[in-house]
C-alpha cells in the first residue's frame, strides 16, 4: 500500500496496528518547550533592572558625581531643587547614550560571529553565549552598587561583557534563530510570538519583584537576584536543551526560499553572511519582503530605545517617584503582553490573517500610543496610552516570522545576525538623537520626543499598506 492511503479508515481500523494513543494537551505543549524557560528567567532578570538602571544613574550622579547632599538627592523631584534636577537629568540623558554605546559597539562585530557560529556549529552554542554575557554585565552592576563609592563612569562599562557576547538584543536574536529552526512554516508566526509574549509577561512580574527587593535590600540585594536568575538559566541551557533537528525537506520544500545554502565552517559563514543582501537583491520577490521586512523591524527598533526618556519624562512633567513610574511600567507591559497573547493565536493561526496585515494593526497601535503619550495633560493619561499600545509589539513578530519564512532554514543564523547588527546599529545611532531633542525640547515642549516616534509608526504603516497593495501575500502562505 502507497504511503498516501496510510490514513485511510481502512488502514485506522486495522487490528494489526492499533492507533497510538493521543497525549493530552498538557503533555504536547510541554514537549515543544524548548528555550523558553530560560528566555523566561533571562525576561525576570532584565525586568529588575529595567526602570532601576535609571534610577542607578540618577542616584549616583547625584551624590557620587556632583557630591550633592544626601537632602538635595533625596527629595531631587520635589521641585525645589530644579537647577540641580535639570543638572542631573542632563547628564544622565548622556549616560544612557555612554550605556547604549559601550553595549552595542562591540556587539555590532559579535552579532555576525553569533550568526555565523549558529549555522556551522548548531543554535544552541550562541543562545549560551548571551546568556553568560549577561551574567557578567549583572556581576559588574553589582559590584557597582555593593561599593558605591566607585566612579560613576563604571556604571556604563558595566555594559561591555554583554556587548562582547553580542547585546541583549543577541538574546533575543539567537533564541529566534534557535525556534526558527526547530519549527516549521505553519507554527513559525506563533513560535517568534512566544519570544516576545515571554518578555513582556515576564517584566512586570520582574518589575514588581525589582520593587519589592528594593524596598527591602536596596540595589545589592536587586542585582543580586539579577544575577542569580541568569546563573540558573545558564544551567538550564547547558543540561536540558539540545540542539534543535535538522530540517526536514518537506518543510524546506514548502516556499521558494533565498539565502546563501553554503555549509561550512565560521570562516566560510561569515563570508556567506556578507553577500546576503546581494542574494536578496536578485532573488526576486522573496528578497523584497526580506527588505521591506527588514525596514520595519529596523523602524521598531528605533522607537524601541526610547525607555530612558519615559523615565525622565515622567519625572520631569508629572514629578514621578521610581514607585510610581514602576506601577506605570508594568501596566504597559501587561497591556502589550494581553495584546500578544489575544491577537497572535486568534488571528494569525485561527483566522489566518497575514502577517503583513497584523503589523499595520500593529503599527496604528504604536501611533496612538506615541501621540497619547506625547501629549498627556495629566498623569492618568499614561495608562490610557498603554491601553492603546495593545497590538504596538506585533509589527515585530509579524516582520521577523515573514523574514525567516523567505530565506533558507540553513541561513537563518547568518539573516538574523545581519537583523542584529542592524538593530544594534540603531541603538547606537538613536539614543545621541533621543538626547538631543529632548534635551533641546526638556523647557518647551517634554513630549516632543514622542511626537517624533509617532512619525516613525506613519513611516511604519506606509511600508506595510505598500506590501498589501503591491506584495499581497496568499492567505495560507503567510501563517501556514
Amino acid at each position: 500500500m502507497s504511503p498516501d492511503c496510510e490514513s485511510t479508515p481502512l488502514l485506522a481500523a486495522s487490528p494489526s496496528e492499533p492507533p497510538a494513543p493521543k497525549r493530552s494537551t498538557l503533555s504536547h505543549v510541554l514537549s515543544r518547550v524548548t528555550v523558553e524557560p530560560a528566555l523566561l528567567l533571562h525576561a525576570f532578570a532584565k525586568a529588575v533592572d529595567q526602570g532601576l538602571l535609571e534610577n542607578l544613574t540618577v542616584d549616583k550622579l547625584c551624590s557620587v558625581h556632583f557630591s550633592f547632599d544626601a537632602e538635595t538627592c533625596r527629595n531631587l523631584d520635589a521641585g525645589n531643587h530644579t537647577a540641580e534636577q535639570d543638572q542631573v537629568q542632563r547628564l544622565a540623558s548622556a549616560y544612557n547614550t555612554y550605556i547604549h554605546w559601550a553595549e552595542y559597539l562591540p556587539a555590532l562585530v559579535t552579532s555576525f560571529l553569533l550568526g555565523c557560529l549558529g549555522d556551522a556549529r548548531g543554535r544552541r552554542l550562541p543562545v549560551i553565549i548571551t546568556f553568560v554575557g549577561s551574567l557578567l554585565t549583572g556581576l559588574c552592576f553589582l559590584a557597582n552598587v555593593y561599593w558605591w563609592w566607585l566612579p560613576t563612569p563604571l556604571l556604563y562599562l558595566s555594559m561591555v561583557p554583554v556587548g562582547v557576547a553580542g547585546g541583549y538584543i543577541g538574546v533575543f536574536t539567537t533564541t529566534n534563530a534557535y525556534l526558527s529552526a526547530m519549527t516549521k512554516v505553519r507554527s513559525r508566526t506563533i513560535s517568534l510570538s512566544i519570544v516576545e509574549w515571554v518578555k513582556y509577561s515576564a517584566y512586570p512580574l520582574g518589575m514588581f519583584l525589582a520593587s519589592v527587593l528594593y524596598a527591602r535590600g536596596g540595589y545589592v540585594l536587586v542585582y543580586c537576584f539579577f544575577v542569580l536568575a541568569i546563573l540558573i538559566a545558564i544551567l538550564y541551557l547547558l543540561f536540558c536543551v539540545g540542539e534543535p533537528p535538522t530540517t526536514s525537506s518537506e518543510d524546506t520544500a514548502q516556499r521558494p526560499f533565498v539565502g546563501v545554502g553554503v555549509k561550512g565552517g565560521v570562516k566560510v559563514r561569515l563570508q556567506k553572511t556578507l553577500s546576503v543582501p546581494g542574494m536578496l537583491r536578485r532573488s526576486g520577490r522573496p528578497g523584497v519582503l526580506v527588505a521591506a521586512h527588514t525596514a520595519v523591524v529596523v523602524l521598531w527598533s528605533v522607537t524601541r530605545g526610547t525607555k530612558t526618556q519615559f523615565f525622565l519624562y515622567d519625572r520631569k512633567v508629572f514629578g514621578w517617584e521610581y514607585q510610581q513610574f514602576n506601577a506605570w511600567l508594568i501596566y504597559d507591559y501587561v497591556m502589550k503582553a494581553t495584546g500578544i497573547l489575544l491577537v497572535m493565536p486568534t488571528f494569525s493561526y485561527y483566522r489566518r490573517v497575514q502577517d503583513t496585515m497584523l503589523g499595520f494593526v500593529g503599527g496604528v497601535s504604536m501611533l496612538f500610543f506615541y501621540t497619547i503619550l506625547g501629549t498627556a495633560p495629566v498623569a492618568w493619561v499614561l495608562y490610557l496610552a498603554s491601553a492603546f499600545s495593545l497590538c504596538s509589539t506585533i509589527p515585530v513578530i509579524a516582520s521577523r516570522a515573514t523574514i525567516s519564512k523567505n530565506v533558507a532554514p540553513t541561513d537563518l543564523g547568518a539573516v538574523f545576525a545581519l537583523l542584529a547588527v542592524l538593530e544594534c546599529g540603531v541603538e547606537l545611532v538613536a539614543p545621541p538623537l533621543y538626547t538631543l531633542i529632548y534635551t533641546q525640547t526638556l523647557d518647551i515642549f517634554p513630549g516632543t520626543l514622542f511626537l517624533v516616534m509617532a512619525g516613525v509608526s506613519v513611516v511604519i504603516c506606509c511600508v506595510y499598506v505598500w506590501l498589501l497593495t503591491y506584495y499581497e501575500e496568499p492567505r495560507g502562505s503567510s501563517t501556514n
